[in-house]
Formats: structure tokens, C-alpha cells, sequence
């Protein structure tokens, strides 16, 4: 839990310790994960947003860390975020729209750096896909990994008093749940640690726990907002910012209860008395993973004095951290199978999406609406097995755009406000996959692969079907789907039914459909982006017609310069939308980045692309999840048939582009390679040699730009071969339309540097 001004105050007041990083070895640390990512400098690439979510050097950086981890002696067990409940207000907002506008107008007169600035101190740069990809790669690497069921910081105290772990390392918020010491900075390059330690804080400030509690709460958490009269300059006479001294001084002079007793107006009470009271129960109350009795129930007792008694939890608990669920899923959460969003629609009746995209188009906002359908299947394959309270859950939607009524309303309340958004996990027979381990390894061995993929399984589905094979005998009877306990048997029938709730194969007979017809042609290096491409295009977001802003009365920034589709002439735009198209398609091609900041240029129109691909791949990946848990949930022993590594995305080191991963992962593309074709679109010269040392000039960060815009041009002519085929059987002219004029852009710009 975050705390206004908490750590700046303790700096201050000299209450910040240092000591030599050799005091850590041999040491067992609980890191907090998400605090542990957001002090690592290197991660913070200002551009990492405009580029589509990840940084270049997401995992080198992270090695580089844990390599200091080991040097030093120190074994971490990295603790996650689980199904927590949301900040009740916007004080720690990541973003101002202001300085966004900024950034991208800086870009477009060429300031680089003041443009960088703007984008740091309005981006988040570790978001949840971020921590997503992280989490998996730790645990490829061997490392000890959890999701905690709910909040990280209460986890890690449990641990701590449990003796699980000997000191924890986060932010000094974790002093609230009564934890003894927290090293709040491990600096390994000058060989030191910064840390904590409660007892002196409460010496020095002559408070007892509960009124140091009190005391933070009166300054303000995500929870709870900063007391209205602390923000007074009676309170902070010399000071420029908010001093939380000024906590500490009231709450020394009378109890919290009695300053709730005097507010502006019936309604900021409200409001603050409201947050004070979820804050401190979820400081009490916490929900975690006990380890005496494997069961996840309540931190424990309010105050650290002896003579305290434990405080029960409120009646109305549900209404703050939602329903209970079952062991199962916490289990399931526990060891990464599924990440925190799914369970918390399911316990909590709401799907949030809080944060802003970079380029907030009237695009992005339909596209979250039109995913809700694949959002109630995952939600269904889970709740099929829960209690019929989950399976006729009414979920409310919360978007960032939507009214506050709306962002404030209960799914439980009679009756919504105009417009809000209620989905419902959806529950439907789907077909009867009877996946045997012989079967799988003979067909590896028809098709002299190693690897179970979407290429592999289309592959073995055609040929089923072609020769009446056992693959698809019996697939319409009603029944569980089956699996031999394997590796591989299990990731063709996680395969399978992706496909099948994505319409590559017929839900109603288990044919084939002209999309598995045409992916099954990708080069397997390719798969995954046609993929994409042909979900993108299945919602008609696939084609080069410029992006409409999402509010009218806000346009786009005046210096980008972004075209208006209305005020083009035809060739204009047939150039513009010409290479706006070629741009999106091939910035689904992945790029072999080196591990640095990425330092070049990023593209207005294709953060605001890839922003639709992020939620794109965010929502297969919940599929993923949802088909995983649905197929594990009868026999939770197959957990272990899965590697620690099953949806680590990060490149094998002598194989780029593969990946550890044995499942779906939807790695998110970056869109460096759109930014490196739009430079080779616009490139001047006709020397191939000049040209490539000014490519390589420009984008440093661009391991072999060459023979990855050539795979790109590949892709892009795949692509086309399958709209030429889907304008032929289900109507895509248009598109094909587009693609000819586009292509004629790109041949002639290859022709003219011979690539």
C-alpha cells in the first residue's frame, strides 16, 4: 500500500538506515515484484508505451538484476499482485493528458528529449502485461514465484512473521501491516541497502502502531484520501508540497475518530469516511495464503500490542474484496496458471479497464466493447465449475471514459445508470476433444516437428479430416474434453479449443473453416501475427483508414499533423492510407531488439495501432487462461505436467525468435518494425549501401534491420494471399482493394534500393 509522502518524510527525518550488501548473503528476501520492477532504471524507457507496452530490453535488464541477486548471496521469492481491489480514487494517476499532448508535439518538432521527458512522468511503464511477461520469465529462470491471492504487501508480511522469508524488500507502506524492518532500495552497483525499521520510526514520532496507522491514513493511500485540512497552509506554512509531519501532529492530538467528526460537508465526510474504513479493514484483514493450514483466510489482528484483540471481519467484507472463491482457483493462481483478472471479475461482478491508452481513439473504445465476447467466454470456461451464484454473475464494465456514476456503480445495484455495460460469462457446449499422447507423438512425427503450435495442430485437424481420422470421431457427442497426462497432449488440446472459440474451427461439427484453411499455409514463424491480423480484420480494424479521436471536442495534437480521412483527395489518400496500412500490418512482425533503451523515433499512428493489439492479445491471452484452468480443474495434479516456463516469452538465447513457451503467450509485438518500414518508405536515397548504414544509424536498438523488414515483406505478402482468398468465399474487397494500392507503394520503394 502506497503512502503520501511516507518515504520522503522518513528521509527527512534521518530514519532511512544503509548498510553493505553483503549484510544480505545468504539471506531469503520476500520482494515485493511490481516495487522491485519500478526501481530498476533501465526499465524505464520513455518510450516503451508508444512502442506497444514493453521496453526492447524487457528481459536483459531483468537478468542483469537477478545476476546481482545471486552475486551478493541473496535469494528472492518475487510475491505478485493477486486479486486486489482497485484504488477508490484517481490521487496516484499514472497520467496527464496534458503532458501527452505534450510529448507527441515535442516529437513532431524534432525535441526528442523534451518529448522523452513528457512521456516519463506520464506513462506507466510497468503495466500489467509488463508484469505479466515478467512473472513468467522468473519462473523459466528457477525462481520462486507467487501470485498472491490478493495483496502482495499482506503476503509478504504473513511470510515474514511466519519466518518464510527473513526481511522483505517493497515500499515502506508494508510498515502498516506491522512488519518489523523493509529494505526499501537495494543499490547494487554502490553495494548497499536502504531499509526501515518500525520501532525506531515509532520512537522517534512517539506514536504507538495504531496511531502510526492512523497517521498514514490521514495522509492519504490509494484507498483513502489525504484528510481535507492537512492540505491547509496553516498546516504547511513553509513548505511548497504536502510534509507528512503534518499527519503526525494531528493524530498525536486527538484520536482518528474524532477528527471524522469534522468535515466542509455531509458529502466529503462521506467519501473520506468511506476510504478511512475500507483502508483500515484492508490493513486488518487482509486476505492470504496461510501456510500452516493451506488456506486462504484473514492476515490477523489490528494492533501489535499483546492485549489486543483480534478484529473480526466486517459482515459486509464481500462488498470491498468480493465473493469467496473456491480452493481451486486459488490454487490455479497461485502457481500462474491464471492471473488475477478473470478471478476478480468472477469474485467482485466488475471488469475494469482504468487505463488510458497512449492515443485514446474512438477505435480503441470499440474494440473494448466488441472483445466483451470473448471476455464472457473465458469468464464461462471457468465458471462452469463454480457455484451457480458465478455462473449467473452480472459483471459491470468500468472503462476510463465512462460517466463516474458508472465507474462508481455496484453490479449488485437495482438499478444502473443509462449506459452501463453488464456482461455475463458464457456457458456453451463446445466440442468433444479426445487428445491421446500416442496420437500426438505419431503426428509430431508425420510432421517432423518438435513443437506442439497453432501450424501443427491446423496441420494434424486437415489431415484428420481429410483421411477420417480419430481426431475428430465423436468430437459433437457431449462430454469432457480428455487428455493423456503429457506435455504435449495438453497444449494440442489447449490448442484446439482456442481455435475453436475463435471460429478457425467450426464450433458446430469441428470442420475446418477458410481461416484454418489459410493460417495453416503461414510459415510457422509467421503464425501468430496473421493470427492477430485476422482477429484485427474479423473486427474491422484492419485496414489504413487514419484513427477518429474518442471526444470530438479533443482533437489529436495540433503539431502531429494527423490526417482528417474527410479532407483527402483520392491520391491522397491512396499514398496515405497506402503506407498507414503497410506500416500496421508489418509492425506485427517482431523486431530482434538489442537490450538497450530503445532511443529513436516512435509514430503517432501506430502507438495508437498497437494500443488495439494490446487489447487484442491481452484478451486472447485471458482466453488462454480461461481454456487452461477450464481443462486442469478436474485433476489439479496435471499442474505439474506444465514447465516453469510454459508462458515464458522471452527469446531463446541461440533460437530468436522461439520461445520457452508451450502455450499461447501472445507476446506483444512492439511496433518497431511499422517505425522501420515507415523510415524505408520515406527514405530518399537509391543506394542500398548507404541506405542500410543509415538504417542502422537511426535505430541502434535494431539488431538486423535487414533481414527482419525483409521477413516483414514476407508476412505482408502472406497476408495478402489470405484476403485474396477471404475476398473470394466470405467478402473482403475493400481490404483487398487497399492492399493492391498498397503493395504498389512498397514495390516500388524495394525496386528502388534493390531489396
Amino acid at each position: 500500500m502506497r503512502v503520501r509522502h511516507l518515504q520522503t518524510h522518513l528521509q527527512d527525518q534521518g530514519l532511512v538506515n544503509s548498510s553493505k550488501l553483503n549484510e544480505l548473503r545468504g539471506v531469503h528476501v520476500g520482494v515485493d515484484a511490481v516495487f522491485w520492477l519500478r526501481s530498476i532504471q533501465a526499465l524505464k524507457d520513455p518510450f516503451a508505451d508508444a512502442l506497444g507496452g514493453i521496453p526492447p530490453g524487457i528481459f536483459g535488464f531483468v537478468d542483469k538484476e537477478l545476476d546481482s541477486f545471486k552475486e551478493y548471496g541473496i535469494t528472492p521469492l518475487f510475491i505478485f499482485q493477486g486479486v486486489a481491489p482497485g484504488p477508490q480514487h484517481s490521487m496516484f494517476a499514472n497520467r496527464m493528458d496534458q503532458q501527452m499532448d505534450m510529448a507527441w508535439n515535442h516529437l513532431a518538432r524534432g525535441e526528442k528529449s523534451l518529448a522523452q521527458k513528457c512521456f516519463a512522468v506520464s506513462t506507466s511503464r510497468i503495466n500489467g502485461d509488463f508484469v505479466y511477461f515478467i512473472f513468467h520469465h522468473l519462473r523459466h529462470r528457477g525462481y520462486e514465484c507467487i501470485q498472491a491471492p490478493y495483496f502482495a504487501g499482506a503476503q509478504l508480511a504473513h511470510f515474514a512473521e511466519q519466518g518464510v522469508v527473513q526481511t522483505i524488500f517493497g515500499p515502506p507502506g508494508l510498515l502498516l501491516y506491522g512488519v518489523k524492518s523493509v529494505v526499501i532500495m537495494l543499490n547494487f552497483g554502490q553495494q548497499h541497502f536502504d531499509w526501515v525499521d518500525l520501532d525506531s520510526v515509532l520512537s522517534k514520532w512517539q506514536l504507538s502502531w495504531d496511531e502510526f496507522v492512523d497517521a498514514c491514513m490521514l495522509a492519504g493511500t490509494e484507498y483513502c484520501l489525504t484528510y481535507p485540512y492537512l492540505n491547509l497552509r496553516d498546516f504547511q506554512p513553509a513548505q511548497a508540497r504536502f510534509n507528512f509531519d503534518a499527519a503526525v501532529y494531528i493524530i498525536k492530538q486527538s484520536p482518528l475518530i474524532n477528527w471524522m467528526q469534522a468535515f466542509p460537508t455531509d458529502d466529503m465526510k462521506n467519501d473520506h469516511v468511506d476510504g478511512y474504513c475500507i483502508c483500515k479493514v484492508l490493513v486488518q484483514n487482509s486476505p492470504v495464503y496461510h501456510l500452516s493450514d493451506v488456506s486462504i483466510r484473514p492476515l490477523g489482528a489490528t494492533s501489535k500490542t499483546p492485549s489486543a484483540a483480534v478484529p473480526e471481519v466486517p459482515a459486509d467484507f464481500s462488498s470491498i474484496m468480493g465473493s469467496k472463491l473456491p480452493p481451486s482457483l486459488y490454487y490455479l493462481m497461485l502457481h500462474g496458471i491464471i492471473s488475477h483478472k478473470l478471478p476478480q471479475a468472477l469474485a467482485k461482478g466488475e471488469w475494469t479497464d482504468k487505463s488510458q491508452p497512449l492515443v485514446d481513439t474512438n477505435e480503441f473504445r470499440t474494440l473494448l466493447r466488441d472483445l466483451e465476447d470473448y471476455r464472457k467466454v473465458a469468464l464461462g470456461l471457468i465458471a462452469q465449475y463454480l457455484h451457480p451464484s458465478f455462473q449467473t454473475k452480472q459483471i459491470l464494465c468500468k472503462a476510463y471514459w465512462e460517466h463516474n456514476s458508472i465507474r462508481q456503480a455496484l453490479s449488485t445495484d437495482p438499478k444502473l445508470p443509462e449506459g452501463a455495460r453488464v456482461i455475463q460469462p458464457e456457458i456453451t457446449k463446445g466440442l468433444r476433444w479426445k487428445i491421446s499422447g500416442s496420437a500426438v507423438k505419431k503426428e509430431m512425427q508425420r510432421q517432423g516437428v518438435t513443437k506442439v503450435d497453432f501450424k501443427f495442430c491446423l496441420n494434424w485437424h486437415a489431415y484428420e479430416f481429410e483421411n477420417d481420422g480419430p481426431l475428430l470421431r465423436g468430437i459433437n457427442l457431449v462430454g469432457p474434453c480428455t487428455f493423456d497426462s503429457d506435455l504435449h497432449s495438453l497444449s494440442a488440446l489447449v490448442h484446439f479449443m482456442l481455435l475453436e472459440k475463435l471460429d478457425f474451427i467450426s464450433p458446430e461439427d469441428g470442420n475446418a473453416t477458410v481461416l484454418s484453411d489459410l493460417l495453416k499455409e503461414t510459415p510457422a514463424n509467421l503464425t501468430e501475427p496473421c493470427l492477430t491480423a485476422l482477429e484485427l480484420m474479423k473486427f474491422g480494424r484492419l485496414d489504413g483508414e487514419p484513427f477518429e479521436t474518442a471526444q470530438p471536442e479533443k482533437p489529436f495534437p495540433e503539431d502531429v499533423k494527423y490526417p482528417v480521412a474527410a479532407n483527402l483527395s483520392q491520391p491522397e489518400r491512396d499514398a496515405k492510407c497506402g503506407k498507414l496500412l503497410l506500416c500496421r500490418v508489418m509492425s506485427l512482425v517482431p523486431m530482434k531488439l538489442r537490450h538497450v533503451m530503445w532511443d529513436s523515433d516512435v509514430d503517432f499512428d501506430l502507438a495508437a495501432f498497437h494500443s488495439l493489439v494490446r487489447a487484442l492479445k491481452r484478451t486472447l491471452r485471458q482466453m488462454v487462461e480461461g481454456i487452461l484452468a477450464h481443462v486442469l480443474w478436474k485433476d489439479l495434479s496435471n499442474v505439474k505436467i506444465l514447465p516453469k516456463g510454459f508462458m515464458c516469452t522471452s527469446p531463446l538465447k541461440d533460437s530468436w525468435p522461439q520461445t520457452p513457451a508451450e502455450l499461447p503467450a501472445f507476446m506483444l509485438p512492439r511496433a518497431c518494425m511499422g517505425i522501420v518500414v515507415k523510415y524505408f518508405l520515406e527514405y530518399k536515397g537509391s543506394d542500398l549501401e548507404t541506405f542500410k548504414v543509415d538504417l542502422g544509424k537511426r535505430f541502434p536498438c535494431c539488431w538486423q534491420p535487414i533481414e527482419d523488414m525483409k521477413l516483414a515483406f514476407t508476412f505482408w505478402q502472406d497476408l495478402r494471399r489470405c484476403m485474396d482468398k477471404i475476398a473470394e468465399d466470405l467478402g473482403a474487397d475493400d481490404l483487398v482493394e487497399e492492399m493492391r494500392k498498397a503493395s504498389e507503394i512498397l514495390e516500388a520503394q524495394r525496386k528502388r534500393l534493390n531489396i
